[in-house]
């Protein structure tokens, strides 16, 4: 089962070392919205904010919305 958008963005966000409070302001929005959004509420949040979300913490859009697995993923799991 793929991983939640809110689940990849918070995921990501751990791996690059970065707060929440940062990820919101560099993308524009409140710590409240960014916490609901890792929450997944709303749901679905602007393309706009995880296309933003993706450019910050340098991941493609694609692996925040569980389309494709990031790619030191797929290299750990190659070099297995």
């Amino acid at each position: 089962m793929a991983e939640r958008l809110g689940d990849c963005i918070r995921k990501a966000r751990e791996r690059y070392g970065m707060s929440q409070a940062e990820l919101a302001r560099r993308i524009g929005v409140s710590k409240n919205t960014m916490n609901l959004i890792e929450s997944s509420k709303p749901p679905d949040p602007a393309a706009s904010k995880v296309k933003a979300i993706a450019d910050v913490l340098q991941v493609r859009a694609d692996y925040l919305l569980g389309r494709e697995e990031e790619a030191s993923e797929l290299l750990a799991a190659a070099v297995a």
